[in-house]
């Protein structure tokens, strides 16, 4: 039996050799181009650069165009919709859209940890909102949903999400209020769009 074989942009008919094609070794860069070598090469590269960079869409990186990471501009807050594993959440009734992250970390939580319940440093804000964290590097490296379970677990169990975040956020906020330093929201609708 014979197959076609296409070498030099021709087809040609060989002998088949049970089902392994037989080529002729030649010179790749005589029979083919330069481009034989390169396209697989160059293809490769782009596929890998290409899933790279679809891998950082979901990395959180600074708004300005700086190397600073940890720094998205506002992000929304559903656990349920982040965390689908994490068993006993309820179920998400207030959508939190929009919460200004870098400006809470920047320059809202500096100088207030006295009106929190979570005691942190004004070098680290971090530490307000990421509960045991210790670095911005470990709050990329470590999956949220690990770090809020654990969180959760501390506050009850993932049934008091509302609580823990009210807690968190809100009782900062009110805090903050009573004192007459200028907040956040201390109404639902402040932080809640329905």
């Amino acid at each position: 039996m014979q197959i076609l074989i296409k070498e030099r942009g021709r087809f040609s008919k060989q002998k088949n050799t049970g089902g392994i094609a037989m080529f002729k070794k030649e010179n790749v860069t005589e029979s083919h181009g330069i481009h034989a070598v390169w396209k697989p090469w160059l293809l490769s590269v782009l596929a890998v650069v290409c899933l790279l960079l679809m891998g950082m869409q979901g990395k959180v990186m600074a708004d300005d165009g700086s190397a600073e990471k940890g720094f998205i501009e506002a992000m929304d807050i559903n656990l349920q919709a982040e965390c689908p594993s994490m068993q006993g959440l309820p179920e998400d009734r207030k959508d939190m859209k929009g919460f200004n992250h870098k400006a809470h970390a920047k320059e809202y939580l500096k100088g207030n940890s006295s009106f929190s319940d979570v005691q942190y440093d004004d070098d680290f804000t971090c530490a307000a909102c990421h509960p045991g964290a210790g670095s911005q590097d470990e709050i990329l490296r470590e999956p949220v949903c690990n770090r809020l379970s654990g969180a959760l677990a501390a506050a009850g169990g993932p049934q008091n999400l509302k609580k823990y975040y009210h807690k968190t956020c809100l009782g900062c906020h009110r805090n903050m209020h009573k004192a007459g330093k200028a907040t956040g929201p201390v109404r639902c609708k402040g932080c809640h769009t329905k």
